[in-house]
Formats: structure tokens, C-alpha cells, sequence
């Protein structure tokens, strides 16, 4: 399989520093429709007819990263492609992202990592949801849960979320984060279904295929909501890419 490697636009990523320094939101419009422009080839999009006509849904899709493809393009397509869909609406997507990394080891001793102060603020300047690692900074992560319950039924625009979080990779399916599941069904009870999106890739192209959308009444009764939604994402998949 030819796999594709995008450069990582720097210029873009340090044009956020005034943001990220003062706590105030960018354009995720502009921010990643410049960072689409940057992917060649062209992705190729399918299913584009399954998005419903209410943007009010969780946009869900594997976590497609690996060497050379940062997970940052291909929530950039998502986003446009959501944008494209529904019109002008700012943010396009709100994003549900992890924001801290792991604690920095020497010895027998460990610091927190400066991440836990930095990419909050970049989730800030992007308007995403910033979580924490499972099992970590819990509070945390119960506020922004509180901030999502409370926010996204009464949106216009998607939540995006990656159900696997950073276990995820490129063409291995990861099994669902903790919480998931209980996020996924409260917010179904709010009126959220779900749209499912595999990505995957062949001959050099990024692929993502859209999936039928997961009704309400399936998410609420199903065992495990985020086991069903990796489900049909995964299977979405077709052996060739395409």
C-alpha cells in the first residue's frame, strides 16, 4: 500500500501562538481549511449523502495516525467536509481531543509534562473539549464531559470524536477509551445519533467513507454504545482501501 506523507505546516501551527498565549478562539474554519491545502492528491470522500439534515450528531471515526500522517489532517478533512455540507458555521466541528501527555521520568523520579499546560490552550484557541488520559486528572476530564452534555444538543454543528483515542493507529482498530460508551449514551438520550466514518487509505490517497447513520434507539439499548460505533466503522473498511 502507497502511503501518504504530509508535511506538517509550521508556519500555520506558530500562527496560533498569540492564541494559545491569550486564551482566545481562531477560526477553526480558516485554520483548517489552509491545512487541506497543504493534502495532495485530493482525498477521496464517499457517503457524503449519509450525513443527515439536523448537523446536530457525534461525527466518529477511527484514529487514523501513524509516521508521517499527524491526526491533525485528517480531522482537518472531517471538519471541511463538514463545512462543506452544512455551510458557513464557526466552529465547523467541535473536536473532542486529548490534552496532556504523559509525565516526564527520570530516575525514580516524574514531573507533569508541560503539555498539561499547553494543550489546553491550544484546545482552547481550536475550540475543542480537552480530556485527559484515562485515569488521569479526572476532574478534568468530568468538567469537560459536563461541558459536552450541557453544549452539544443544543448545537448546529457535530462533535467529533475519535472512540479510540490515542490507542488508536493507522489500520489497527483500538478497543474504545473508558467512557466512552456512557458519553455516547447520555448523549443519544439528549438527541445526538451518531455518524460513523472510516478512514483508511490506498494508492497514495486518503479515503473516508461515510456510514449510515446509528440511530438514537440503537446507542441507548445497545451493550456498549462505543463497542457498536467502532463496529460499524470498522466495518465500513473494504479490503483493497477502496
Amino acid at each position: 500500500m502507497s502511503e501518504v506523507t504530509i508535511e506538517v505546516p509550521w508556519k500555520l501551527i506558530f500562527g496560533l501562538g498569540p492564541h494559545i498565549v491569550h486564551r482566545t478562539p481562531t477560526s477553526v474554519d480558516a485554520f483548517t481549511s489552509e491545512i487541506c491545502k497543504s493534502i495532495t492528491p485530493a482525498p477521496v470522500i464517499e457517503g457524503v449523502e449519509n450525513l443527515p439534515d439536523n448537523p446536530a450528531f457525534v461525527l466518529a471515526a477511527n484514529h487514523y495516525q501513524r509516521k508521517g500522517l499527524w491526526i491533525l489532517f485528517p480531522a482537518a478533512i472531517m471538519t471541511q467536509i463538514i463545512r462543506q455540507r452544512y455551510g458557513p458555521g464557526d466552529p465547523p466541528v467541535r473536536w473532542m481531543v486529548t490534552a496532556n501527555w504523559p509525565r516526564i521520568k527520570l530516575g525514580p523520579l516524574s514531573f507533569p509534562s508541560p503539555g498539561d499546560i499547553l494543550l489546553p490552550r491550544v484546545a482552547d484557541a481550536l475550540a475543542c473539549y480537552p480530556v485527559s488520559f484515562a485515569g488521569s486528572n479526572q476532574a478534568f476530564t468530568a468538567r469537560s464531559i459536563r461541558r459536552i452534555l450541557r453544549d452539544a444538543p443544543k448545537s448546529n454543528r457535530p462533535l467529533g470524536i475519535f472512540p479510540e483515542g490515542v490507542g488508536g493507529s493507522a489500520g489497527v482498530f483500538s478497543n474504545p477509551i473508558p467512557g466512552v460508551d456512557r458519553l455516547l449514551a447520555h448523549l443519544a438520550k439528549g438527541g445526538m445519533p451518531v455518524v460513523p466514518v472510516c478512514i483508511s487509505e490506498a494508492q497514495g490517497q486518503l479515503i473516508f467513507r461515510i456510514g449510515p447513520l446509528i440511530p438514537i434507539s440503537a446507542l441507548i439499548t445497545a451493550l456498549d454504545a462505543a463497542k457498536l460505533v467502532l463496529s460499524e466503522i470498522q466495518g465500513l473498511l473494504r479490503p483493497n482501501g477502496f
